[in-house]
């Protein structure tokens, strides 16, 4: 699930390999419009795909001349990028 509210956008539900694809798909173009930051507190089940997207919004953000603020990061999620060793570019 991704919802937006003025420059915020929530992640909600599963973020993992299945649903990676086309949630990028749909917050790519969120974040050239203006949203500059991601709230992941509605998010349950995360796989290291999570990261990667994570990353590339980061990307985009960058590429936008913009940065991009997370809030709400699940545990789960912090514990697989301090695994990876890109917790601090998170």
């Amino acid at each position: 699930m991704i919802e937006r509210q003025d420059n915020l956008c929530r992640l909600g539900g599963d973020v993992t390999l299945e649903t990676v694809p086309a949630m990028l798909e749909k917050i790519r173009p969120l974040i050239r419009s203006g949203v500059d930051c991601l709230d992941c507190s509605n998010v349950k089940n995360v796989d290291s795909s999570a990261i990667g997207l994570i990353l590339a919004c980061k990307r985009e953000a960058v590429a936008q001349q913009k940065s991009l603020k997370l809030t709400g990061l699940p545990n789960s999620l912090l514990s697989l990028a301090s695994l990876y060793g890109v917790a601090d570019q998170l």
